[in-house]
């Protein structure tokens, strides 16, 4: 009888676990859709950040000379 109860639970897992993951990955799709960023503003972030770490990996290999 114990065994029955968790095959329902098991069940339940299987048949909801992707419904709900299916609902979160849609809903952040539409949220991320719908950004109002620009994308030069991102891009330009991008290439920051980049530039940075490069800056910051050059400081560290003359550092160690």
């Amino acid at each position: 009888m114990g065994q029955g109860n968790d095959v329902n639970y098991w069940t339940l897992v299987t048949i909801l676990g992707p419904i709900i993951l299916l609902a979160v990955m849609i809903y952040a799709f539409s949220r991320n859709r719908n950004s109002k960023v620009d994308p030069e503003v991102t891009e330009r972030a991008t290439h920051d950040v980049y530039a940075e770490e490069q800056r910051d990996h050059e400081h560290d290999g003359k550092s160690g000379l």
